[in-house]
């Protein structure tokens, strides 16, 4: 998880690559939980539920 402010982060494609989920939370930077609260807590819910299902 990161804030589309840092989307250019070097190692971000070679997380994707490895298998990662990314996350990027829109309006944000380092600090998801203080810009953007609301995207951060549903893209946690999405993957607690797909992990739930196992989806």
């Amino acid at each position: 998880m990161y804030g589309e402010q840092n989307n250019t982060l070097s190692y971000l494609p070679a997380l994707a690559e490895g298998g990662v989920e990314l996350a990027e939370i829109e309006h944000c930077a380092h600090f998801p939980m203080h810009s953007n609260p609301p995207q951060m807590w549903a893209r946690i819910a999405d993957l607690v539920s797909r992990a739930d299902t196992g989806s």
